[in-house]
């Protein structure tokens, strides 16, 4: 594991999981303001692979709430994702996920991870 412990509010999610892709290599932002095919969005941490041709796009949402995620959330950042064009998008979890969430991900570019599960995805960068 990268970081053993999970962060403590949100913003320190944001942070870490910017810093986890920085290490990684990529070129990450916290807070960024995007613009979509229906307009501006905020995005909790935009990274960007560089070293892929064409260059490799995530877009993050970093959950570090008491609830787990509705899959109402999920089917809104897959259109988010749709519309920018991303390659990848990430839903970081502290307290998982709702039933149906994981139906609503298949066949997607959407990943639903944990604090783990998005350690593990970067830990071999």
């Amino acid at each position: 594991m990268i970081n053993a412990s999970p962060s403590k509010d949100w913003q320190d999610l944001q942070n870490e999981v910017a810093q986890i892709m920085r290490e990684s290599g990529l070129v990450a932002e916290v807070e960024k303001k995007i613009e979509t095919v229906r307009g501006p969005v905020n995005i909790d941490v935009y990274a960007e692979d560089n070293t892929q041709r064409p260059p490799v796009i995530y877009i993050c949402e970093c959950k570090h709430w008491r609830a787990a995620i509705p899959k109402t959330m999920v089917h809104a950042f897959r259109t988010v994702a749709a519309d920018y064009g991303a390659n990848w998008g990430l839903i970081i979890s502290s307290a998982g996920f709702q039933a149906g969430t994981h139906e609503a991900a298949r066949n997607s570019n959407i990943r639903l991870l944990n604090w783990h599960e998005f350690e593990e995805l970067f830990e071999d960068r």
